[in-house]
């Protein structure tokens, strides 16, 4: 089975930018942002506000991006030397 990169990026992306952003609201919603503002090692500009999450929506979205699509292209050129076509696996 072959992943399309560009789409398990994207999948990936969003995914981890919802996550900081949602984490960063919550956070700052329930007044816990000592373990959160670790992410400003990660992302650039990163602060634990209303901005900082939208920074962390786009960091995340870029670096999910990144992972996935490498992810999704190291598992296709694997997969495609794995058995040979037609096997049935």
């Amino acid at each position: 089975m072959k992943l399309e990169a560009k789409w398990f990026g994207l999948a990936c992306g969003v995914v981890l930018g919802v996550v900081g952003f949602v984490g960063t609201l919550l956070s700052l919603w329930f007044g816990q942002g000592q373990t959160i503002t670790l992410l400003s090692a990660f992302y650039a500009g990163y602060s634990w506000s209303f901005i900082g999450s939208l920074l962390a929506l786009v960091w995340g979205l870029i670096y999910g991006f990144v992972a996935g699509w490498l992810l999704a292209t190291i598992y296709n050129s694997l997969a495609s030397g794995a058995g040979t076509p037609g096997s049935g696996g």
